[in-house]
């Protein structure tokens, strides 16, 4: 009795499976897919050439120049772009009528070699789309309303030597320490170590958090910060991190900040004061922080003991 039951319902799957193939069969459009990667290729300016359906080889491309010839001698940069797109519908479709329900591990390695700024850009975008899908499946509560739809990657794995791809993909995965992890792998000796890049829990309550090993010259600045203990390197980020921002990131000429800053604390003290004698402690002290920018390269030369006498706190 039992054994008739599995039959009949092996003979169901068996059908089931047919139907669904037979189904898919029609959704696997190669000219979508065509019409998809071109209009990568244009917005990242690439020009010259185009992707075409192959006749006679179903699921097949070409790649065609204006002048109907099929393209030889690709820069790199264009080969891997089309190689990356192409990867690319590939995870988000189905390469045959059977790849319905499979899940899938990604794995990508260094995606944007030779590549511009523009295909850099794009390429990041498509494996962070890739990354949110992954993430739909990792934590399905934190994406409840996800901005990609799908739960079709189990797994996503990136490496990559490059930094400013490197910041395209991970620059707010950082916090998500609960499915995200950050590596970075060392070769010395042509031995190679893996180090997980985990900021260890400051109290029993607390979990490990996540630390970004690729830094920006300011962010580095503030990490720099937070960790030193000595006045004399202090004073000197301090000050790196007052020029960048003001001087570098804002375009103040260092003068004229000064002449507009103090202006505008001393006005402020003065509105406060409201008839009484004004304390002009924090004027001084920012006019003593502005003479440190202005003179980076004199101020305080041979007077270090003096620095040291400062309490960091």
């Amino acid at each position: 009795m039992l054994q008739e039951k599995v039959k009949d319902l092996q003979t169901q799957y068996r059908s089931l499976t047919q139907e669904i193939n037979d189904l898919n069969a029609g959704i696997i459009n190669t000219a979508d897919t065509v019409r998809s990667m071109n209009g990568y290729l244009k917005d990242s300016g690439f020009e010259g050439f185009s992707l075409h359906e192959k006749e006679g080889v179903k699921g097949g491309y070409e790649v065609i120049r204006d002048d109907g010839k099929v393209a030889v001698n690709l820069s790199e940069g264009e080969r891997n772009f089309i190689a990356f797109l192409y990867f690319y519908h590939v995870v988000r479709g189905m390469r045959s009528e059977t790849d319905s329900g499979k899940n899938k591990i990604v794995v990508i390695d260094d995606p944007v070699s030779s590549m511009d700024s523009s295909a850099l850009f794009i390429v990041g975008s498509l494996v962070r789309e890739m990354i949110g899908i992954c993430a739909n499946v990792a934590d399905p509560v934190e994406n409840e309303n996800p901005i990609f739809a799908g739960r079709y990657i189990e797994q996503i794995f990136i490496l990559t030597h490059n930094a400013y791809f490197h910041q395209q993909v991970v620059y707010d995965q950082v916090g998500r320490y609960r499915y995200v992890s950050l590596y970075k792998i060392n070769k010395k000796n042509n031995v190679s170590s893996v180090e997980l890049c985990v900021t260890p829990a400051g109290r029993i309550s607390e979990r490990n958090r996540n630390y970004d090993p690729v830094q920006g010259s300011y962010h580095a600045l503030w990490r720099e910060y937070e960790l030193l203990d000595s006045p004399i390197p202090l004073m000197n980020v301090m000050r790196r991190i007052l020029e960048h921002y003001f001087i570098q990131l804002c375009g103040y000429d260092s003068a004229a900040m000064s002449t507009n800053v103090l202006e505008a604390v001393k006005k402020k003290i003065d509105e406060e004061s409201s008839g009484m004698v004004p304390d002009y402690t924090k004027y001084h002290l920012a006019g003593a922080m502005l003479s440190y920018i202005r003179h980076t390269d004199s101020f305080n030369e041979g007077l270090y003991f003096v620095d040291e006498s400062i309490d960091c706190d």
